[in-house]
């Protein structure tokens, strides 16, 4: 594992060209053929809600090869979808995600799980990072789970000129890790995150923040039926924004229509 001091002696080989229209992105990644827990409901709803809740962002999806292509077909009629593909078969698609934040163009990267959704929770995370752009990147650990110093599909940050991602991941290659919970949170945790920590905006509830982080606990009592990166397995229901409270929050909103589809707080030192 490098520490951060080591990897700022890291010579970075993709200059920053400053002339170019930028672009904030959530990055995704789909692997396989059809699945009910991925595609292609799950991931037509967070477009759907990226759309309605973030509409000058666009939604970049790292396409394996044996991705059904009927659905390829359907989601390139989506305007704010970016299809990028990646040859690649398996789980290392969760890493190649990583990389749409070194692309020229793009200025904000939020990494997400096919799999969970952006709801209200979510959102107002993100938009709390957005506001305070002293931060480089954001970090959310919500649930107890949530023991990876980086999740996978829970993270984002600001374009940083000089740091390729990709290139931090050619040198985890060289001496991987296995912290037990998957190659693309060993790599965030060793690799990226001792570089970004310093300048990181986080998230937590469950007490899930680590010694020496800006950290900020959600101010909405924690209840397991929606937390950030939960998995859905049920129909999901999107809700707005309860207000900030010390009483149970009750989630009674009617779910969207999926038939749309096609047609600041103080700081913890």
């Amino acid at each position: 594992m490098f520490t951060r001091e080591e990897l700022d002696l890291v010579r970075f080989t993709k200059p920053f060209p400053w002339n170019i229209t930028m672009v904030k992105v959530f990055s995704f990644c789909l692997y396989g053929p059809p699945n009910k827990l991925y595609y292609p409901l799950r991931i037509l709803e967070n477009i759907y809600l990226i759309g309605t809740y973030f509409p000058d962002w666009k939604v970049y999806l790292y396409i394996a090869p044996d991705v059904d292509p009927g659905f390829l077909e359907q989601v390139t009629m989506y305007s704010n979808v970016v299809i990028r593909p990646t040859g690649k078969i398996g789980s290392i698609n969760m890493v190649e995600r990583f990389f749409a934040i070194d692309e020229p163009d793009v200025e904000i990267m939020m990494v997400r799980d096919a799999d969970s959704h952006v709801h209200w929770k979510d959102r107002w995370a993100i938009n709390e990072f957005l506001t305070n752009t002293q931060y480089d990147s954001h970090i959310i650990r919500d649930n107890v789970e949530h023991t990876s110093k980086m999740m996978g599909g829970l993270w984002g940050m600001r374009k940083i000129d000089g740091l390729v991602i990709e290139d931090l991941y050619k040198l985890y290659k060289q001496s991987p890790t296995n912290r037990g919970y998957g190659e693309d949170q060993s790599f965030l945790t060793d690799y990226v995150y001792p570089y970004l920590w310093k300048k990181a905006l986080v998230h937590y509830s469950n007490n899930r923040r680590i010694e020496g982080e800006t950290a900020v606990q959600f101010p909405f009592e924690y209840v397991n039926e929606l937390y950030c990166g939960r998995c859905d397995f049920d129909n999901f229901v999107d809700s707005p924004q309860p207000p900030f409270s010390s009483e149970k929050v009750k989630f009674k909103d009617s779910k969207f229509s999926v038939t749309k589809i096609f047609s600041s707080l103080k700081l913890e030192n």
